[in-house]
């Protein structure tokens, strides 16, 4: 792995608060940097019977030190079904004077992306879901789980048409039209007039590959919205691999055409290494957000260690925001589904590992 990024000495900047009953956990936020100070969407999870997803807002001169918000920004709507457990995993861009939130709703089967929008990033309007129109059963969606630590693949089946999220929207139109990408498992482009009602394209983009030491040979998942370089669209992704490690892949799209991809990275630019993104809460521990729900925590602790003990304990640093600021990439993502970290990197130094 190159070992571009350097992390903050203040990781995790972001921890859940115990005096909030919804922040049990704390991950996997979106980002801008808007007139001079870093704005953080983050996504965090309450305990209970009633647990569920929120966004919560956090505000920092640096980057580094964030003061939230007592109250989540953005809560579940208890008259949409949809959103029964929460809403996920926020990316946002700024197009022209208005700032877009694509976001999952969750109803506790199936998450579907969702689009809001704000003017002053304090309010914002929902749209409802993205692509309605979207199957992601006809155009070859399909699963990957690991069961006692071995990867296992399957088609997606009937009634989850409707199945997506992680989408990123690109900073500016590209040939008359806003582009997105968007999902895990496998990745999706689609376009837009109004960068709210979506039209997806219907071939698969990006898939994982085959390989035993690949960092991206289980599956992938999108990553931050896109940054545009002069040799191209950067595009930042999540490679999980068969040990069930996450790490942040890179390629280079076509500046006119993002669906030709110049070049894909055979190594990552970031990944799991400190003790906050070796081990934690990570959801996807089987029984493990079953347990949280119901303030087990003798019992997450003990299911945690077996996972450590018997190495099926993902290592996940998933990263949802990457702001460029005078010449300089930082990161935001969630470490272990529990924290909120930052690291940063010169663009330059990322674009000289691209031939």
């Amino acid at each position: 792995m190159r070992d571009l990024f350097t992390r903050s000495t203040s990781n995790p900047i972001l921890r859940p608060n115990p005096t909030h009953d919804w922040e049990k956990k704390v991950y996997n936020p979106g980002a801008v940097f808007h007139e001079g100070k870093y704005h953080l969407f983050y996504r965090a999870v309450g305990s209970g019977s009633d647990w569920h997803s929120s966004l919560g807002y956090a505000i920092s001169e640096d980057g580094e030190h964030f003061e939230r918000f007592d109250t989540p920004l953005l809560e579940r709507d208890p008259k949409n079904p949809l959103e029964l457990r929460g809403l996920e995993d926020p990316r946002i861009t700024k197009l022209g004077d208005t700032f877009y939130m694509a976001y999952a709703a969750y109803d506790g089967k199936v998450p579907r992306l969702c689009i809001a929008t704000s003017r002053d990033l304090k309010h914002w309007e929902r749209h409802g879901i993205a692509a309605p129109d979207y199957n992601f059963v006809a155009t070859g969606g399909k699963h990957i789980r690991f069961r006692n630590g071995v990867k296992e693949e399957s088609p997606a089946r009937l009634g989850e048409e409707q199945r997506s999220k992680a989408g990123a929207i690109f900073p500016e139109k590209v040939g008359g039209k806003y582009w997105m990408v968007f999902n895990e498992h496998l990745m999706w482009l689609a376009t837009s007039d109004d960068a709210i009602h979506w039209k997806v394209i219907p071939n698969v983009f990006l898939t994982a590959r085959k390989g035993p030491d690949l960092f991206d040979n289980a599956f992938v998942e999108t990553g931050p919205p896109p940054i545009k370089t002069k040799r191209g669209w950067l595009l930042m992704y999540h490679g999980v691999n068969d040990t069930i490690q996450y790490h942040l892949g890179v390629a280079l799209l076509d500046l006119k055409d993002p669906t030709k991809i110049l070049y894909r990275a055979d190594k990552p630019i970031f990944g799991p290494r400190e003790k906050y993104e070796l081990s934690g809460l990570v959801d996807i521990i089987p029984g493990l957000t079953k347990l949280l729900a119901e303030n087990k925590e003798a019992e997450v602790k003990a299911l945690i260690q077996k996972a450590e003990r018997e190495g099926f304990m993902p290592q996940v640093t998933f990263t949802t925001a990457a702001l460029l600021v005078d010449g300089i990439v930082r990161l935001y993502y969630g470490a272990s589904d529990e924290f909120i970290c930052t690291a940063t990197a010169k663009l330059s130094d990322i674009l000289a590992t691209i031939p």
